[in-house]
């Protein structure tokens, strides 16, 4: 004997599973883990990164736009971009005299800690 469901049950059961299995495809979503920086903040990166914005003396101001540092230095020229691209997590961009990059650690950090070797 076939049980004999209306329409209204029908599309319940159907609609509570679809709800079912979104949520748990939700879920699933939130707890891919997010890349992780390859950078260690350390004093050999800080030494890394003075050398690569061509010396403590060319680097004129550090700034945190969102999540990018922004460095300001004297001379451009002595920056080397290839090293700081290899360094950054992310893009790097040149405006002026000024080069943006995008890190996945805290670039306050990154910031006092320059700010503070530049005194």
């Amino acid at each position: 004997m076939l049980l004999k469901l209306s329409p209204l049950i029908i599309g319940l059961i159907i609609g509570g599973g679809l709800l079912l299995l979104a949520l748990i495809i939700f879920v699933l979503v939130l707890n891919i883990k997010k890349p992780k920086s390859k950078i260690k903040i350390d004093e050999e990166f800080f030494n890394k990164l003075i050398e690569i914005y061509g010396g403590i003396d060319n680097i004129n101001d550090v700034e945190t736009e969102n999540s990018r540092l922004k460095i300001s230095v004297n001379n451009i020229d002595l920056v080397n971009l290839d090293g700081v691209k290899e360094l950054a997590d992310g893009g790097v961009f040149v405006t002026g005299n000024s080069v943006k990059t995008l890190y996945r650690v805290s670039c306050e950090l990154i910031k006092d800690t320059l700010k503070e070797k530049m005194k």
